[in-house]
């Protein structure tokens, strides 16, 4: 998703740099005129940094890690670092203190909307941390989203977004499984897409056959794409187990969801591929 978060903020003419590893990505984005690194380092001298990737042991890397962007912070330089991954709380008042001491200011910002909204620009964001720095963002944040909301202290946000994946994956899952229910009875989604989106069933799926469709397509193109999808909403529930763990609530829906995921979350893929008609 970060490919296309970050042409939205070079559509909307900010002078951007792009930290990645794959050199290809890197040549992509330098023809569009931005400034390519593999240093996160490097991205120490912009106003706005924005961090997105996959876990929470990466967010620590390249923060304050020995080649983060920490160490790329000049005196009296200011910058607003925004976690755009999904991350636990704890994650951000691990790493908040160092970012501090060199002048940094933290918030977390995790995105609603997958693939197919950074695309369009109509992503959701949520924020968590001070106004004053929400306010200092926002230009930038509006290049990528539709829907801002700001829900409180830092992490605060990262609590949002990890609730909403829960259910959200548990949706993906399951909603592609009613499709082929349906279509097997011969009854396609199109045509019940507006009657679930009316009853008690309806979730984002149904509000727009079309667009659910798209959303399948778009996380199951290839294998490739599911299996990095897996590891990432595999990721996301264990996040959610952590929090039930710390908060010593026995979920046991979750629970079973994560499981499944874990372990059969890959027999899906033939299943997403067709509703999304890759194949």
């Amino acid at each position: 998703m970060g490919a296309p978060m970050a042409r939205r903020v070079r559509q909307a003419d900010f002078e951007l740099i792009v930290c990645d590893r794959n050199p290809a990505v890197l040549a992509s984005f330098e023809a569009q005129g931005a400034r390519v690194t593999m240093s996160a380092r490097d991205c120490g001298t912009a106003d706005v940094v924005i961090v997105l990737v996959g876990n929470d042991a990466q967010i620590s890397d390249v923060a304050i890690g020995a080649g983060g962007l920490i160490h790329g912070i000049a005196e009296n330089h200011a910058p607003i670092v925004c976690v755009m991954s999904t991350t636990l709380p704890g994650t951000l008042q691990l790493i908040a203190p160092p970012l501090e001491a060199a002048g940094a200011r933290l918030v977390d910002a995790p995105i609603g909307g997958g693939i197919v909204k950074a695309e369009d620009g109509t992503l959701t964001i949520m924020l968590g941390g001070a106004c004053a720095d929400f306010d200092a963002i926002m230009p930038v944040m509006n290049a990528m989203a539709q829907n801002l909301s700001r829900c409180g202290a830092l992490g605060s946000a990262e609590v949002v977004k990890i609730v909403n994946n829960m259910l959200c994956i548990a949706i993906k899952f399951l909603g592609a499984e009613a499709i082929e229910l349906a279509e097997r009875h011969g009854v396609t989604f199109e045509q019940i897409a507006p009657i679930i989106n009316v009853s008690t069933g309806r979730n984002f799926l149904t509000a727009d056959a079309t667009e659910g469709r798209r959303q399948y397509g778009a996380w199951a193109r290839s294998e490739a794409a599911f299996g990095a999808l897996l590891k990432v909403v595999g990721k996301d529930l264990h996040l959610a187990k952590d929090m039930a763990a710390s908060a010593n609530l026995d979920l046991g829906l979750l629970n079973d969801i994560s499981r499944y995921v874990d372990t059969h979350g890959g027999e899906a893929m033939d299943r997403w591929m067709r509703q999304g008609g890759v194949r």
